[in-house]
């Protein structure tokens, strides 16, 4: 794992053991994902990581960005800022709602089909998918023309490919 995701996944542990002992999961990660909103911006994490600024000035303006936003999350984010860590924030929230899910018990899928389908065939995918898990799962699907045809589906680091193009491939290296 790259240092940057580690160093993002212990503040996101940090933050949401916090969310954890004040029972509200999805309040803290609406705040952080407010601060991923304002740091995330392109314009706001150039000025806030830019050397010709004094520190106490840089950090001065990011809160002054998330007034509004709850104290720990402003904390969060002072912490983002003095350590020149902003580039960090959206991986932050990413492994904040990976513990989010987990805790949970929700899986998270990512469907790839080579034609849009609609809403009772995600619907058919995300309860088989849920019988076979035997965990609540939510799906995001995607069209990719270019696996041909059938699913390509994606639960964490495991992939079922059962598209065409894979499928080709494989008869072609059986018959190379």
């Amino acid at each position: 794992m790259e240092r940057a995701s580690i160093i993002a996944r212990r503040y996101a542990e940090a933050y949401f053991a916090l969310a954890q002992d004040a029972k509200d999961i999805a309040g803290w990660r609406d705040q952080l994902a407010g601060v991923v909103e304002v740091l995330g911006d392109p314009e706001v994490s150039s000025a806030l990581v830019n050397p010709k600024t004094s520190l106490a000035e840089r950090v001065r303006e990011g809160m002054k960005l998330l007034k509004g936003t709850s104290p720990e999350a402003r904390n969060l984010a002072r912490l983002l800022i003095e350590r020149r860590r902003i580039g960090i924030v959206r991986e932050v929230l990413t492994h904040y709602d990976a513990l989010a899910d987990k805790a949970s018990g929700v899986v998270r899928a990512e469907v790839v089909t080579a034609i849009p389908i609609d809403k009772a065939l995600e619907k058919h995918i995300r309860d088989s998918l849920r019988k076979q898990l035997g965990s609540d799962v939510e799906t995001t699907v995607r069209t990719d023309p270019t696996i041909i045809g059938g699913l390509v589906i994606r639960i964490a680091d495991r992939v079922i490919d059962d598209s065409l193009r894979t499928h080709l491939q494989q008869l072609q290296a059986a018959l190379a």
